[in-house]
C-alpha cells in the first residue's frame, strides 16, 4: 500500500511538472501595448492659438510595442460650446481640410470613421497592426471650427483658457479579449 502512495505522488509531481512546463512554453496572451508617437509640436512648445477655420500642425500615430499583432480603434474627445465641436483633427489636402477617417492612402493603412470611433486597416495584415510597427498618422492637422462663433469662443476663454484635444486608444490582441484604454493628451 505505501508503494501505491509514493507513485500516486510521484505521478502527480510530475503531472504538475508537464504542467508547468507547457504553460511556459505554450502560446502566451500578452496584452497589447500600444505607444503614442509625435504628439504635438515637435519641440514641445505650447499649442498655438488659433482663430475659426485656421489649422496648426499637430500628428498623432501608434506603435505595437507587444510581441503580438492588435487591432487598434480610438475616440477623439474634443471640448464642445453649444453642442459644437471646438477642435478637429484631420489632414490638410489640396482640396481644403478633410475630417480624420475620411482620407485614405494608396498603401492599404488607413483610419476609417464607424459611429464614435476610428479603427485601424490594413488590407495586406486583416486589419491587425503588427508587433514594433507603426501606423499612418490618426490626424496631421488640428482645427479650429470654423462654425465657432465669437460669443462661443468668449465663453470658452472663460471656461477654459487651455482646450485640449484627447484620444481615447483602445486595443486587442489577436484574440477577441477586450478592448484596453489608454487616454493621450494630444494637442
Amino acid at each position: 500500500m505505501r508503494t501505491g502512495k509514493w507513485l500516486t505522488a510521484i505521478a502527480l509531481a510530475l503531472l504538475a511538472g508537464v504542467w508547468g512546463l507547457c504553460s511556459t512554453l505554450g502560446p502566451s496572451q500578452e496584452p497589447a501595448a500600444i505607444q503614442a508617437v509625435a504628439v504635438g509640436s515637435e519641440d514641445g512648445e505650447a499649442a498655438p492659438v488659433l482663430r475659426p477655420g485656421e489649422c496648426t500642425d499637430s500628428s498623432l500615430s501608434f506603435r505595437n510595442q507587444s510581441l503580438a499583432g492588435c487591432k487598434l480603434r480610438v475616440r477623439v474627445c474634443v471640448p464642445s460650446v453649444e453642442g459644437e465641436p471646438v477642435l478637429e483633427a484631420g489632414h490638410m489636402t489640396p482640396g481644403g481640410f478633410v475630417s480624420s477617417g475620411g482620407f485614405t492612402e494608396d498603401s492599404g493603412e488607413y483610419w476609417t470613421a464607424k459611429g464614435a470611433y476610428l479603427y485601424y486597416k490594413n488590407s495586406r495584415t486583416g486589419d491587425f497592426l503588427p508587433p514594433g510597427k507603426e501606423t499612418p498618422p490618426l490626424y496631421t492637422a488640428v482645427r479650429l471650427n470654423p462654425l465657432i462663433g465669437q460669443e462661443a469662443l468668449t465663453a470658452l476663454r472663460d471656461i477654459s483658457p487651455q482646450q485640449q484635444l484627447y484620444v481615447l486608444a483602445q486595443a486587442r490582441d489577436e484574440g477577441e479579449g477586450p478592448w484596453q484604454e489608454t487616454v493621450v493628451d494630444a494637442f
